[in-house]
């Protein structure tokens, strides 16, 4: 047993502990958002450490991007739990990151986000390729006398991560291109994910919402989704009309044709009727419940949500999942995943039990996992006193409070 691994060990705990109690905690001054939103927002707040620069161009470039932390806004919402209790989930709505372009002077750029791709090893091992959504205000810039440019990122579907790391985070490009032919870029990692458990849609136009994902829970038990719609008109401005949206839930879906509801089972909409604002994002809930007796079998329903955006009128279907309730047996630990506090994200981590074996000796592996367990609980325990959340997903927290 080498002493000196797990002195190596409490020195990095130690020293992470300190640089997370150092940094500067959020408030609660409104960023440079992308216009007003009515979802229930909980708070809007400034960046951890403006001064901090999250990705920027090589050395060098000609054309230069840099792109500084992130503001953000949190987004709130309250439902009913299991066995009477009444539950809360918070999560980040978007991300607004500062972005600097240095040129020489005089020189039209416009900056535009690449493709962010995972590894076929990120998306074996879960990594999503999923839809976000990002803003650039403005997109055309015109570099100052001393070579500068200055524009806001907003992004939503996608959160910078806590801490960086290779097997869940992608790199979104950050590209400006200048009118000579030059560009540059800058790699911002995103971690995909976030609040809406169906991908972000995505609409220039009046368009029907689509429900990826459904809705499902186990039997006897409410459940929720929360679905989340960009408005993003092109060419457009902050005075553009918002779109006017409607939904509602007419019955099941049948090959098309709306047919009766099933019995037992109900879906409602807290927020059936909203706005979305130009160049934003919406958040709405989706609740499920149901008066099934449980069963070893999963339910599959099929809903029919009407939907107006503005004067165009859809019908499309909701899936809806009644499964088997879930028990942890003797022995086993159910399964969970780490949060993040607000404005990061951290990959999800699965809680399971470990039989020992009789006799088993302390190795220097053990000590060096014991070390890098006790960086993890100290660095979660003082972001969790920072932000006064518990997190239980990724992005997102929960609470759960009994009637």
């Amino acid at each position: 047993m080498d002493a000196r691994k797990l002195a190596l060990g409490i020195f990095a705990a130690v020293t992470i502990a300190l640089s997370c109690a150092a940094a500067s905690p959020a408030s609660a001054q409104a960023p440079p958002g992308p216009g007003p939103n009515n979802f229930p927002s909980c708070g809007v707040h400034s960046a951890e450490n403006a001064s901090e620069v999250v990705g920027s161009s090589p050395a060098g470039s000609v054309v230069a991007v840099t792109i500084w932390d992130p503001s953000w806004d949190q987004v709130c919402f309250s439902f009913a739990g299991p066995g009477g209790s009444t539950g809360s989930v918070s999560f980040v709505a978007y991300e607004i990151f500062p972005i600097t372009v240095n040129a020489p002077p005089g020189t039209t750029v416009r900056l535009e986000a690449g493709e962010a791709i995972p590894t076929p090893q990120q998306i074996s091992g879960g990594v999503r390729n999923t839809t976000i959504w990002t803003w650039f205000d403005p997109s055309a810039l015109v570099t100052n006398s001393s070579g500068v440019a200055r524009s806001n990122l907003t992004l939503a579907g996608a959160v910078m991560p806590f801490v960086p790391n290779d097997f869940a985070n992608v790199t979104l490009p950050i590209v400006a291109s200048a009118l000579t032919g030059a560009s540059g870029s800058a790699g911002l990692p995103i971690e995909v994910g976030g609040g809406g458990d169906g991908g972000i849609d995505i609409l220039q136009s009046p368009a029907p919402l689509i429900f990826s994902g459904g809705v499902g829970g186990p039997a006897g038990s409410p459940s929720r989704a929360i679905y989340n719609v960009a408005y993003a008109p092109p060419n457009s401005t902050q005075t553009a009309a918002p779109l006017q949206v409607s939904l509602q839930v007419l019955g099941s879906y049948q090959n098309g044709s709306v047919g009766p509801l099933p019995p037992g089972v109900q879906v409602s909409i807290p927020q059936a009727s909203f706005e979305v604002p130009p160049n934003s994002v919406y958040y709405f809930l989706m609740n499920e419940n149901n008066s099934l007796k449980l069963s070893n079998t999963t339910n599959t329903y099929t809903f029919a949500v009407q939907e107006k955006v503005d004067n165009s009128t859809y019908v499309e279907p909701l899936a809806v999942s009644v499964s088997p309730p879930v028990v942890a047996g003797v022995g086993e630990e159910t399964t969970t995943t780490s949060g993040a506090a607000p404005g990061f994200t951290s990959a999800p981590v699965s809680s399971t039990s470990v039989a020992g074996r009789p006799g088993s000796l302390i190795t220097d592996g053990a000590i060096f996992l014991l070390a890098v367990a006790v960086v993890v609980l100290l660095t979660v325990g003082l972001v969790m006193r920072r932000h006064g959340r518990v997190p239980t997903n990724l992005g997102e927290t929960q609470d759960w409070h009994s009637s």
